[in-house]
């Protein structure tokens, strides 16, 4: 395996920001809960936003795992539809009861650039402090959008913590997106 620096945020917002604004997804788009999703369309959504920034943890999962975790109540996965296309997802860990954490966020690539970015995050902000809690947090790293730390800022989220590890990044021979089949 090869290594490289990996810097990473954790980001956190303690109340529900003053400037969310409600449910002002551009038109044409539509956020739907899937629930319990199956496997396979939660790793077409993974890797369809994450491929490029070495999102390897839920392809590493084994499969009857990632279902289990995919199946359980403390786990939400929302999905970001544009004219009816799969166009970015929300994974919401719900564990702690009074914490949220967003596990996972983004827009596939086809989708970047086109101002949904903002949009669904605040949307998604939103839908988080819904329920009673004291915290909202994430984490992003260097390695994720270049935009990524810039837009969670603007929407609210503080930086509490951050650090830089060397992080392994898989052989090409051993790419586990080599393993899927598209």
């Amino acid at each position: 395996m090869n290594e490289i620096p990996a810097t990473t945020w954790w980001l956190q917002m303690t109340s529900p920001p003053d400037n969310v604004m409600t449910n002002n997804l551009p038109e044409g788009c539509q956020v739907i809960k899937a629930s319990k999703p199956i496997r396979a369309f939660y790793l077409y959504l993974y890797t369809s936003v994450g491929r490029p920034y070495q999102w390897y943890n839920r392809l590493m999962m084994p499969a009857d795992e990632l279902q289990k975790l995919l199946n359980e109540a403390r786990t939400e996965v929302w999905v970001l539809y544009y004219n009816g296309v799969p166009a970015g997802f929300v994974e919401y860990d719900l564990t702690e009861e009074s914490d949220t954490e967003i596990a996972y966020f983004g827009l596939s690539c086809e989708f970047t650039g086109r101002k949904l970015g903002l949009p669904f995050l605040n949307w998604c902000i939103q839908k988080a402090w819904q329920r009673p809690i004291n915290r909202l947090w994430l984490h992003t790293c260097n390695l994720d959008h270049p935009a990524a730390l810039k837009l969670y800022q603007k929407a609210g989220f503080e930086i509490y913590d951050q650090d830089t590890i060397m992080q392994q990044t898989p052989d090409p021979e051993d790419d586990p997106y080599l393993l899927l089949p598209w």
